[in-house]
């Protein structure tokens, strides 16, 4: 019997009961889309993955693993099933299953010190800068590429490290996602110190991606008919709303600690 099709006797075995469980892991400081706070995982990917796979009859359970890379190593793998919310990349690829349409977008930006004179209008500004991007982290893979064609790319295992280094004149700047850079820099009392460039470095589409090693590429189709549904922009919309202002509660600014100490 294949591993498919043991899912699926699994699937109508449980159909009176209680629903197959779907292991998950996400980025853990990816806010507002996805972040884990004292041991669980939060945000607009999570909470997305796991309506979706419910529709589908399957419960999601996103597990907090630790680093991006770890989350990835263990998909890879096959001892988790489903990467939420991940960037589409050959190198993912060739492990994981991206589903279509994306669950999401992400815009990433170049964060720099609030006095650097670092600009941004074309690649080449960045020719031989020091730019911090997260360990295992992806931005897309055009920008991946431009980003190693034109940058000295610095790896830390999380963005924390990458904007501290900045502060401490190791970095030219720091290459992350937007939105979620913002809201680190305000949470660890650093908005003022550093700022990010007004210039997007470019947006790429999020998805849900499950390890090809998984049985639970069987529930594409139904996960693929949840995102096409006609309410699923509004839904995104209002939960990006909730997840910002949860995220906000979960981590005000830390006061006690001067930024860059």
């Amino acid at each position: 019997m294949t591993a498919v099709a043991a899912w699926a006797l699994s699937l109508a075995g449980n159909a009176m009961c209680q629903p197959a469980t779907v292991t998950a892991c996400a980025h853990p400081a990816a806010q507002p889309m996805s972040w884990e706070h004292q041991g669980r995982m939060h945000g607009v990917c999570v909470e997305v993955a796991q309506r979706a796979f419910a529709s589908a009859g399957l419960a999601l359970q996103v597990q907090a693993v630790g680093p991006w890379s770890r989350c990835q190593a263990l998909v890879e793998r096959g001892q988790v099933d489903v990467m939420v919310c991940a960037f589409d990349t050959p190198a993912r690829r060739a492990y994981a299953q991206p589903l279509e349409p994306p669950l999401a977008s992400n815009e990433s930006a170049l964060f720099v010190r609030r006095d650097s004179r670092v600009r941004f209008e074309s690649w080449a500004d960045l020719q031989g800068l020091r730019i911090g991007v997260g360990h295992g982290v992806s931005l897309g893979t055009e920008i991946d590429r431009q980003l190693a064609a034109y940058a000295q790319v610095d790896n830390a295992l999380s963005e924390e490290l990458n904007l501290r280094k900045l502060l401490l004149g190791r970095l030219d700047a720091v290459a992350t996602a937007r939105e979620a850079g913002e809201a680190l820099l305000r949470s660890i009392g650093c908005d003022q110190a550093v700022r990010a460039l007004p210039r997007s470095l470019g947006a790429a589409p999020l998805h849900l991606q499950v390890s090809r090693h998984s049985p639970a590429l069987g529930s594409l189709p139904a996960l693929r008919t949840y995102l096409q549904r006609a309410g699923y922009a509004a839904e995104v919309s209002q939960l990006h709303r909730q997840q910002a202002e949860l995220y906000r509660r979960q981590n005000p600014p830390r006061g006690a600690e001067p930024c860059g100490r």
